[in-house]
């Protein structure tokens, strides 16, 4: 397969390519993985993947181009590597346009996609969607929310850390705290986004919750309690905060700070 791949292909001789073979070898390759020599990463998935430690490659911060090359792919798999964050799942038969594709001018830092004008003449986006009870889905929808932030011209702290660091911790606190882990129950989410400004409202099917009833994690005697701190970091990061339908509800809002 892999032979197969590069067949009547010239590599640029500055193209710095790092190939992994198995799950734990090409999370540990992620975790060593420095971002000042951006490299495009290749995964050659030899076993079957574990969707529960496909959140791990949330923590590596990784810049670099990742691309899935694989001879078989089903429907599940699929999903497992949006979720993972992967730049492009290629099987064959491959063509040249393929190779050209994943080692051609995406090995340079870039943003992937150029911005779509019709896209910002339209002035905004309203998405609504659902989201199963697993955290392997939680990279996907930060993607997703990244992407359009950083379409519609939100600071790159933004669209970088701060907002995927807050849809990390409202979607893990709805699937695992919300739905109690229950893969039947759903996580729904509402995205507005402008260049002004952008809404997410993430609502799971549990029992809800007392907001209030939450201790202060800055408060002496709750600073080594491992509650609360989710909350915090979200009134932290965002301009409003703000639970509904008996806590099951969270709408977060963040104002881009450069628009005019």
């Amino acid at each position: 397969m892999w032979n197969g791949f590069f067949d009547n292909t010239v590599l640029p001789e500055d193209l710095d390519v790092k190939i992994y073979k198995t799950f734990p070898r090409f999370l540990k390759g992620l975790q060593m993985e420095g971002v000042e020599s951006p490299r495009i990463l290749l995964f050659l998935p030899s076993g079957k993947l574990d969707p529960a430690k496909t959140r791990q490659l949330r923590l590596t911060q990784i810049d670099s181009p990742m691309y899935v090359i694989t001879s078989e792919c089903t429907e599940k798999d699929y999903l497992s590597f949006l979720s993972m964050g992967m730049n492009g799942i290629i099987t064959p038969p491959f063509s040249k346009a393929d190779v050209h594709g994943v080692l051609g001018d995406n090995h340079k830092m870039c943003v992937p996609f150029p911005r779509n004008n019709e896209l910002i003449k339209e002035g905004q986006v309203r998405l609504d969607f659902l989201v199963p009870s697993k955290l392997s889905r939680i990279l996907g929808v930060n993607r997703l929310v990244s992407f359009l932030a950083a379409e519609f011209g939100f600071p790159p702290e933004d669209w970088r850390v701060n907002l995927p660091m807050v849809i990390d911790e409202a979607l893990s606190n709805a699937i695992e705290h919300g739905n109690k882990g229950n893969e039947s129950l759903k996580v729904h989410v509402r995205i507005y986004i402008s260049s002004r400004r952008i809404v997410i409202n993430i609502e799971d099917q549990g029992e809800g919750f007392i907001p209030e009833s939450v201790d202060d994690p800055t408060d002496q005697e709750n600073i080594y309690k491992g509650s609360g701190r989710g909350i915090f970091l979200m009134k932290e990061l965002m301009d409003s905060v703000s639970f509904k339908n008996g806590g099951r509800l969270l709408e977060i809002e963040k104002i881009n700070s450069l628009a005019d």
